[in-house]
């Protein structure tokens, strides 16, 4: 069910120019990526046509616009990198694992109705405890490779102050909890106690 969901989303892309500028600058900070990890994860890299996007698909098919070409290179590099992070923190195997406990077997309206609104709620606070953990691996990385907060809070800002959804903390908490991170790399000591009571409610 969820690799077929996965399947049909990914064939619904088009493949961006592989010879635009745009797309070349993608490349490039996928490859310093890749050079900065110690034991790199297993991902494939698309770049697609559209509006600033970026996702993982069937847990190693990274799936980013043409558009992030434009961005500054530090905030590109976030965005790669927190795609990188859902992989290499085996976010999709765990996700595969919670819709097989509750659908084990061949994926039938009575078989799926009646576990529907507990799969939910559990993949909705999966979804978030997994951008949350995504974000703070990309921002470690983001910081070894030279690169401030300020990229972080600029990438984050582009969509506006965005609400909780179903598959997304709201921006303030993203913020928060890379303040919080940011502040402990500087810091090891110290960290905002408000920043961390916002972090906090992800696992409400």
């Amino acid at each position: 069910m969820l690799e077929r969901s996965h399947q049909m989303r990914l064939h619904q892309f088009e493949a961006a120019s592989a010879d635009s500028a745009r797309t070349a600058r993608i490349r490039a900070t996928f490859e310093r990526l890749i050079a900065s990890t110690g034991s790199p994860p297993d991902v494939e890299l698309r770049a697609v046509t559209g509006p600033l996007n970026a996702e993982v698909l069937l847990g190693r098919v990274l799936v980013v616009s043409e558009a992030a070409g434009d961005l500054p290179e530090g905030e590109r590099l976030l965005l790669l990198a927190h795609e990188f992070g859902h992989v290499a923190l085996g976010h999709w195997q765990a996700l595969a694992a919670l819709y097989r406990t509750h659908i084990p077997g061949e994926v039938r309206p009575e078989t799926t109705d009646p576990v529907a609104g507990v799969l939910g709620l559990q993949a909705h606070r999966m979804a978030h405890r997994h951008e949350f953990e995504a974000d703070a691996w990309g921002y470690r990385l983001l910081r070894q490779l030279g690169f401030g907060i300020e990229h972080a809070m600029a990438l984050l800002m582009r969509r506006g102050a965005t609400v909780d959804t179903a598959t997304h903390p709201a921006t303030r908490r993203r913020l928060a909890q890379v303040r919080v991170i940011d502040s402990q790399i500087d810091h090891p000591d110290l960290a905002s106690g408000h920043a961390a009571s916002l972090v906090a409610e992800r696992d409400r």
